[in-house]
């Protein structure tokens, strides 16, 4: 065999080593890992205009506090509570831990720190979510809520023209 080819088959088998150490590095980043702990993420707005929905002025805020509540689906008794915050990202994260696939979760505003805009909205105040790993599709321990949102106490002065725009194509 000619040197040229010897070292052509060295290179070969060089990069079917890298190729499977590759392949054992990235392997477990695409099969999850079995956890029993879930993590509850989302985030808390203040709606400025009043409407019930997310518009162009509505923001996201840190410092809502959040509850998780957990029943039992046939009883409806309370078995779980728990409550985070959000962040400097607007975003909470509540870690629920184990199974919980005969519970009915709900996340539900708890308290706002803007005194401004504290009334929740009837509704945007809960979202329902899914805390278990059996038989629902979902392959990873993270679970995304809808965000939840508080009412302000007057709407903004551009809010009348930012419903109008909204509304400009519509037959009301």
């Amino acid at each position: 065999m000619t040197p040229v080819l010897k070292n052509l088959f060295r290179k070969s088998s060089s990069l079917g080593s890298i190729r499977n150490s590759c392949t054992l590095f990235i392997f477990p980043l695409i099969i999850p890992i079995a956890t029993t702990t879930l993590h509850v993420k989302s985030s808390v707005y203040c709606d400025t205009c009043r409407v019930g929905f997310k518009t162009n002025v509505t923001f996201y805020f840190e410092g809502a506090r959040v509850g998780i509540q957990c029943k039992e689906r046939k009883t409806l008794k309370e078995v779980f509570y728990t409550e985070g915050v959000t962040d400097s990202t607007e975003t909470y994260h509540i870690e629920v831990e184990n199974d919980h696939g005969n519970h009915i979760f709900q996340c539900m505003l708890v308290k706002s720190p803007i005194q401004w805009c504290s009334t929740p909205d009837s509704g945007c105040d809960r979202s329902s979510i899914v805390l278990t790993h059996n038989k629902n599709g979902i392959v990873n321990h993270l679970r995304y809520a809808n965000s939840m949102g508080y009412l302000s106490d007057q709407s903004l002065p551009q809010c009348h023209k930012l419903l109008k725009y909204y509304l400009a194509d519509s037959n009301f």
